[in-house]
């Protein structure tokens, strides 16, 4: 087997064990669910906002968006939305607490504006700014180390996925009769440990291996 074809094979094990991953998406969010809890944590402080739009399930639209890979850019604005909506004189003191440098008879008098329309004095307006660059660091932060948690688990296990399929091929070989023993099936641990971060990139890295081997073969002939 040349190299690219052997390039071939293993992205084929590493595709295979990402569509796996992914798959597991279909029972209740799967993978996606990973990394979430960095979320929720961030918004737990402002809980009480949250439950005013949605008493029974206060995080529901934020873990639903997350399952469903919005943008995460999105992601913050609809949250951020939600807990702007949730400022109301009965939660006002609660955020008022989770928001260092917020005082909290000043945004209980911005809720009461809020209720009745009134209109915004200036400082009042800063304060609600101040309060909002709250929100925003900490769901930076959130969703920052949320990504990574996801994206490092999701890799570990198209990793293990990978493995157990390369042996697999492995074990058929024995069984066909094919020699190799203890060195094959180590030879397909490192395939499957190799395929999934391959998988990616490997389109291209064959095209440049087939081209460098061909502009290779012309140079000698």
């Amino acid at each position: 087997m040349d190299l690219p074809t052997i390039l071939a094979a293993t992205t084929a094990i590493g595709t295979a064990a990402y569509g796996l991953v992914d798959s597991s998406k279909a029972f209740k969010g799967g993978v996606s669910n990973i990394g979430y809890g960095f979320v929720e944590e961030a918004l737990t402080p402002f809980r009480s906002a949250l439950a005013l739009v949605n008493e029974d399930a206060p995080f529901e639209l934020a873990k639903a968006n997350w399952i469903n890979g919005m943008d995460v850019a999105d992601q913050k604005i609809a949250i951020k939305g939600l807990i702007k909506l949730g400022i109301a004189p009965s939660t006002a003191r609660e955020l008022a607490e989770a928001t260092p440098g917020v005082n909290a008879n000043s945004l209980l008098e911005i809720s009461r504006k809020l209720e009745t329309g009134a209109p915004l004095e200036e400082m009042e307006l800063a304060l609600l700014a101040r309060f909002e660059a709250v929100i925003d660091a900490r769901l930076d932060a959130a969703f920052e180390r949320a990504d990574q948690r996801y994206r490092n688990t999701a890799r570990v296990i198209a990793a293990a996925i990978a493995v157990v399929i390369s042996e697999i091929g492995a074990f058929t070989m024995v069984m066909d009769g094919d020699q190799g023993g203890f060195l094959l099936f180590l030879q397909a641990f490192g395939i499957g440990i190799v395929a999934a971060p391959l998988a990616p990139i490997a389109k291209d890295l064959t095209s440049a291996i087939t081209a460098a081997s061909t502009s290779f073969k012309a140079i000698v002939r």
